[in-house]
């Protein structure tokens, strides 16, 4: 038996990295007309400081820069204009541009989900939520606050957040409550 090493980043899309999106199906079915039974893709959780798929920040979350642009033009989430403009991804991976061209539409396509999923998306949205209820809303709370304070380490945190007061983790959910559905999604 044999396969390949390859991590999704590597594979061309748009926006700085490579995703789960048609180049991952061509590859998939390459593999299988090569007669290849493995794909090893590294660790595919949200990086850290570094973008090292080896410093995750979830050990359940998946890596949001490996959503494909295309699928959420393809499925309406996003418009196809907006990532016509993007260059294409077909070198080495780019996290700077991953995070300063695609996670903002990536985002964008998560408040459409939101404001415009219709019932069933919106059920399955729902029931995923519910699925993971052991670690989403901590691990969604912990991306807004990281922003809110400018990515430094939770550590550096005011010490009401770090030591998980009630009051001040509900004036978050109260201030970003939007932004945590959307971290969400």
């Amino acid at each position: 038996m044999s396969g390949v090493l390859l991590h999704v980043t590597s594979l061309p899309s748009y926006g700085g990295v490579g995703d789960f999106g048609p180049a991952a199906y061509e590859f998939v079915d390459f593999l299988a007309a090569a007669k290849q039974r493995l794909w090893q893709v590294l660790p595919l959780s949200p990086t850290g400081y570094g973008s090292s798929p080896y410093s995750a920040l979830s050990a359940f979350a998946g890596n949001p820069a490996l959503i494909s642009l295309e699928l959420l033009v393809r499925d309406g989430w996003i418009e196809a204009q907006q990532i016509e403009g993007l260059p294409g991804h077909d070198g080495p991976a780019d996290f700077g541009a991953a995070a300063s061209q695609k996670i903002p539409l990536i985002e964008e396509a998560a408040a459409s989900l939101i404001d415009n999923a219709n019932d069933e998306v919106r059920a399955r949205f729902q029931k995923f939520c519910q699925d993971n209820v052991s670690w989403l809303p901590d691990y969604a709370m912990f991306n807004v606050l990281r922003r809110r304070f400018g990515y430094v380490s939770w550590i550096d945190w005011p010490a009401e957040y770090t030591q998980r007061k009630h009051d001040a983790l509900t004036l978050a959910l109260t201030e970003h409550g939007r932004e945590l559905a959307i971290e969400q999604a």
